[in-house]
């Protein structure tokens, strides 16, 4: 089923910090034509087909009632990659996607926190160690602490 603006059910998404932002299909597409482009497998005919499929599965599974976690729609995306056939778009998809996933949790892991807020998000992980190492005040029970 195709969607028009403003009539697709799913109006939000749960972040992987626990935040609820507004649902953007389009960053669906873009992942995917990303994902596409990497492996030089770009069509856009069959990309509309893939972002449509995503998009109806999401909709049956969640409809307008339930709000989908960024993971679900992940796994949705490769599954319906997977069933285009599109196997190495998949690979692609989901390796880029553990490759974020280590990054996040390294990151997690320099900053001794258990979610990543949108400042921290915004560092390299470079730029991460060099301020834990060298700015990032320290107290007594050796966790970061607030300056002044």
């Amino acid at each position: 089923m195709t969607y028009r603006a403003g009539e697709y059910p799913v109006k939000k998404i749960m972040k992987r910090d626990g935040r609820i932002v507004d649902f953007d299909p389009s960053r669906i597409r873009e992942a995917i034509r990303k994902a596409m482009v990497s492996v030089n497998k770009y069509d856009e005919k069959l990309l509309d087909r893939i972002v449509e499929h995503v998009l109806s599965l999401i909709a049956d599974k969640f409809g307008s009632e339930k709000i989908p976690h960024v993971e679900d729609v992940q796994d949705i995306v490769e599954l319906s990659l997977v069933r285009f056939d599109q196997y190495e778009v998949a690979k692609a998809y989901i390796l880029y996607r553990r490759e974020r996933e280590k990054i996040r949790k390294e990151k997690m892991r320099i900053l001794e926190k258990d979610y990543l807020d949108e400042v921290d998000k915004k560092f390299s992980l470079n730029a991460l160690r060099l301020m834990s190492n060298r700015y990032l005040l320290r107290g007594e029970n050796g966790k970061f602490k607030e300056g002044p």
